[in-house]
This record gives C-alpha cells, sequence and structure tokens, in this order.
C-alpha cells in the first residue's frame, strides 16, 4: 500500500535541513580568515557555498519527488480509474 503524500510545510524536520543549507549558502557569517585559505586555488567560503548550493539543490528535488503531493498525479489516477 502507498504511503499517503502530505504538504512538506508540515514536516519539521524539511524545515531544518532547509534551514541550515540556507544559513550554509550565505557567506555573511564566515570569518575573514576563510578568504585566506584556498582549496585549489578558490576561497575556502566560496568551497563550502558551492557545496552547499548542490546540496541545497538535490534537498530541494528530494523534497519535490517524494514529499510534494501533485494535483496531477490524482487527475491522473482518476482518469486511469483508480482512486
Amino acid at each position: 500500500m502507498k504511503k499517503a503524500k502530505k504538504e512538506p510545510i508540515k514536516n519539521g524536520k524539511i524545515w531544518i535541513v532547509l534551514g541550515l543549507l540556507f544559513a550554509m549558502v550565505n557567506p555573511w557569517y564566515f570569518p575573514e580568515s576563510f578568504g585566506e585559505i584556498l582549496v585549489y586555488g578558490v576561497p575556502l567560503w566560496a568551497m563550502i557555498i558551492i557545496i552547499a548550493s548542490v546540496l541545497l539543490s538535490a534537498f530541494l528535488s528530494y523534497v519535490l519527488k517524494y514529499h510534494w503531493m501533485l494535483e496531477e498525479e490524482e487527475e491522473e489516477a482518476e482518469k486511469k480509474g483508480v482512486k
């Protein structure tokens, strides 16, 4: 039996992960010394932001695919005669 999907706005875990990833994307809290540390010629703060951006995109894709209830799915099921 398929588990019913609910809106992600009601799931606290999603909001916590989203908040942490969003905080990692914002560079305002990095110390100034992060600009001096280079990783393959790129400042450390930039590497953190790039990695956090990729993780944020992957997480949002996961949420949309597995946690978001889309009306289109319900309409397709009704057309096929499945409820």
